[in-house]
């Protein structure tokens, strides 16, 4: 697939993944392409594939036990491959829209009711007890999709040729019996010294077996941003500049603490929001579902977690503020935002340092073909490369 896997850790000691990364001074597992495997990420995902097996077997599954298994080889291999995947998938940019995501989590027979059909209050319990929020299994299922739309492209290859279907057994399969005979140097008899002419004849026939081999000195100038840029000087005054120009660069969106919940119809969601803005508590529309406050939760979430209609309803709401009915990706739902973490704005102050490099790499470029040109004057008058270094200022 084309796709570069570097595996920095692939032997360690099971259980708390923390430990087998004690004294490694890495905070990464492995790296697929641009792709990086962290320590945190890979033990979440470690912690929850250990508990689906155990759910499976019927009983937990000691640390010793999952080691001499391998199973931890066998999960951080099906990450590996699950990232170089998700690697190749961005590459080709594929992707699935968000109606087709909700369409296939509503046929998932784990999800349905007891009619047959999606059960949104099903659904919630479900995934929490799996330890999901319902945007990172919407996430979790997109990914899945395209991997497997990837996969499928090429499970069904065309049948080989019979010629290489032959080659290849005669190759794997085929042996052969051989007889031979070692002729060591008493079967030659007695070797005469050789004449003054059959050594000339040798060595005209063979003169490049005694050539001894051409080498040349080299000087190499090395001119690069990085050596030029601490040429360049940049003031306050022109970082501040930049900095209000990029300002937009330096802002990390805040989360919203939201609390959800997803109704069949929006009848029904928008008789629970009149119950609501008549005084009933939103935790108490849920307990009535048969949802606990877990089940509602989905953490501090950013906008683009949420779909376009629901971030619409949560960012205009102010702390405790109950919005909806409004479209999910699985139905109908009233939301509410328990806590607000506002934009943080990266001052100048912690951003100049970045900043005056970025500037300086810029500069740098009209610098370096600045001094090309010179460099080429002083050869074209005779200097050569280490004189006309040492005259620049460059070594």
């Amino acid at each position: 697939m084309g796709t570069v896997v570097g595996v920095l850790v692939i032997s360690f000691a099971i259980w708390g993944v923390g430990d087998m990364f004690r004294g490694f001074g890495r905070s990464t597992v492995a790296s697929v392409g641009s792709t990086e495997i962290g320590i945190e990420q890979f033990r979440q995902i470690y912690n929850e594939r250990i508990q689906r097996i155990a759910a499976q077997v019927g009983r937990p599954i000691p640390a010793d036990q999952a080691r001499s298994l391998g199973l931890d080889r066998q999960i951080l291999g099906q990450v590996i491959s699950d990232a170089a995947l998700d690697e190749r998938a961005r590459q080709l940019r594929l992707g699935i829209t968000d109606e087709e995501v909700a369409r296939q989590i509503r046929q998932i027979p784990a999800f349905k009711g007891a009619n047959g059909e999606f059960d949104p209050a099903f659904f919630e319990v479900r995934i929490r007890q799996a330890g999901y929020t319902e945007p990172r299994f919407v996430a979790e299922q997109r990914r899945l999709l395209v991997r497997q739309h990837l996969t499928d492209s090429v499970s069904n290859v065309a049948t080989p040729p019979n010629a290489f279907v032959h080659a290849l057994n005669q190759y794997q399969n085929e042996s052969r019996n051989v007889e031979f005979i070692v002729l060591d140097r008493t079967q030659a008899g007695d070797i005469p010294e050789p004449t003054p002419e059959q050594i000339a004849s040798f060595f005209e026939t063979r003169k490049d077996l005694f050539r001894a081999p051409e080498y040349r000195r080299v000087t190499v100038l090395k001119l690069a941003s990085a050596d030029v840029a601490k040429w360049a000087t940049v003031t306050d005054e022109d970082a501040r500049k930049a900095y209000e120009e990029r300002r937009s660069r330096y802002v990390t969106a805040g989360r919203r603490q939201v609390q959800q919940i997803i109704f069949p119809n929006a009848e029904e969601a928008q008789a629970a929001k009149a119950r609501i803005d008549a005084g009933t508590p939103f935790e108490k529309i849920a307990e009535e579902r048969g949802l606990k406050e877990s089940d509602i939760d989905l953490g501090p979430v950013a906008r683009n977690a949420l779909a376009p209609a629901v971030a619409e309803a949560v960012f205009s709401l102010p702390e405790g503020g109950v919005g909806g009915p409004v479209q999910a990706r699985l139905g109908t739902a009233l939301v509410r935002v328990a806590k607000i973490e506002p934009d943080r704005v990266k001052t100048f102050e912690e951003a100049a340092d970045e900043i005056k490099a970025e500037i300086a790499r810029d500069r740098t470029r009209a610098e370096l073909n600045e001094k090309h040109d010179k460099i080429e004057d002083e050869r074209a008058g005779g200097q050569n490369l280490t004189e006309t270094a040492q005259k620049l200022g460059l070594v």
